[in-house]
């Protein structure tokens, strides 16, 4: 009768901390270009990062955008700041979409992605 109440104390236990695990675990945002327009106003600590190629960051990006190319997303995505909300952007989203997963398996809590990119961006462009 006593392993019988340790075993299922343990599976208890096994099955809390499981949840928890999974209740933690962080998932990408997708959001739209409304809703970054609302972060740029509210948000002051975020970096939005534009994976495109140089010459079509220098083109039009979204205001105080950083450049850091998707092809080299995997070798610099340690300058980016983990204390503050991460917003990737690109072509079409797929890129951004990567490159937030990749931020989430190292770490980073707080990432979304622009869903369609640039080419939903309804909102200023800079360049």
């Amino acid at each position: 009768m006593k392993k019988i109440w340790i075993t299922s104390a343990l599976m208890v236990v096994l099955a809390m901390v499981a949840l928890v695990f999974w209740n933690t675990k962080q998932t990408l945002q997708i959001i739209d270009s409304e809703q970054l327009a609302q972060w740029m106003t509210d948000e002051k600590e975020m970096v939005i990062v534009d994976l495109r190629e140089p010459e079509l960051f220098e083109e039009g990006r979204v205001p105080h955008a950083i450049n850091i190319p998707f092809a080299e997303i995997n070798e610099k995505y340690r300058s980016i700041p983990t204390d503050k909300k991460v917003v990737f952007v690109c072509h079409t989203g797929r890129m951004g979409v990567e490159s937030g997963n990749l931020l989430l398996e190292n770490g980073y809590k707080d990432v979304a992605n622009l869903d369609g990119g640039m080419a939903k961006w309804t909102g200023q462009v800079e360049s």
